[in-house]
């Protein structure tokens, strides 16, 4: 569903609310909870707006949920060396929904990465970051897929807002300018070819930073030559992953709705990963994909409500582009 067509639904829900029949049940229930003689309180008139606002926000927020639902999708190419792929997980202990998953082929003509840069503005409040949305940094780096990055802190009051400064936890590399070093960073880097590196030590040493050209900061490597670590966690909720096949020099990236870091491992080692770890989850796991996609609805997969500090993505050339 497009905007468009969203908002005249939108629209059209509105007018059917403040229809005379529905205008007036709505002025007998407030009535009913004021007071019992004399004439209605006029200062319930604004309580009566408020609670048409809440109401069509709701239902919008569910109209736009429901049309922007994707289903299962075998791998399809997207993009020149980017292969997307969707899969409906069996309800388990470990999960339930969908898993989306991105294969990327480093070799392909037109393959670039994108980190995260640091905010010059932020930097001189002694911050590193501003929060932005998933879809609007697609849409303004031009990338082919993006998903979200490092955990962060910010300096949000209440609810984090695009544009609160924040810092990154872990260590980012963005055009060999490194964010700063947290000593309990697993770094997945690429160096000037796109060879990507995901080793199990951390921190990253001074010798691959100084090679790294780019570079996203996880939580450990909990999958190694094709194996899930045993201790992996087992617990379910939305979570974003990064992995690689560092011979192939292929890279995944990939956001389950609901579903276990073990799990989540498992299923990108049947891609063929051979290493991989998760970034940051819950309600900031996110994955967009970028205008011109072929084969897929380009916009949100899952999450992006939630603004966060860094973003890993790719850029690519379309499908139909001439070389």
């Amino acid at each position: 569903m497009g905007f468009r067509t969203f908002r005249r639904q939108a629209a059209a829900l509105y007018r059917a609310f403040k229809s005379p029949m529905i205008e007036s049940r709505s002025n007998q229930i407030f009535l009913y909870f004021g007071p019992q003689t004399g004439e209605p309180v006029k200062g319930r008139k604004w309580l009566r707006r408020l609670v048409v606002v809440v109401f069509l926000g709701a239902v919008t927020c569910a109209l736009y949920v429901w049309s922007n639902r994707r289903e299962p999708q075998d791998p399809t190419e997207i993009f020149r060396g980017i292969s997307y792929g969707c899969i409906l997980l069996e309800t388990t202990d470990e999960g339930s929904g969908l898993l989306h998953w991105v294969r990327i082929d480093l070799t392909a003509p037109g393959i670039e990465l994108y980190v995260t840069a640091l905010d010059p503005s932020a930097l001189a409040g002694g911050w590193q970051y501003r929060l932005r949305r998933t879809e609007r940094v697609v849409e303004s780096e031009h990338l082919a897929v993006a998903i979200n990055g490092t955990m962060f802190t910010s300096n949000s009051v209440w609810l984090r807002m695009s544009g609160d400064l924040a810092k990154s936890v872990e260590t980012v590399v963005a055009d060999h300018m490194v964010s700063h070093l947290w000593e309990h960073t697993y770094l997945l880097w690429f160096d000037d070819g796109l060879t990507p590196y995901l080793k199990p030590s951390k921190p990253p040493t001074t010798a691959d930073l100084a090679l790294a050209k780019f570079g996203i900061g996880g939580q450990g490597v909990g999958l190694q030559d094709g194996r899930v670590w045993p201790g992996s966690s087992r617990a379910p909720d939305s979570r974003t992953a990064v992995a690689i096949d560092q011979r192939r020099k292929v890279l995944f990236l990939a956001v389950g709705e609901y579903i276990s870091p073990r799990l989540l491992l498992e299923k990108l080692a049947g891609l063929g990963a051979k290493e991989g770890m998760l970034l940051d989850g819950g309600g900031s796991s996110s994955m967009v994909i970028g205008e011109d996609a072929h084969g897929i609805r380009p916009g949100v997969l899952h999450g992006g409500r939630r603004p966060v500090a860094t973003h890993f993505g790719v850029r690519a050339r379309p499908v139909n582009a001439r070389e």
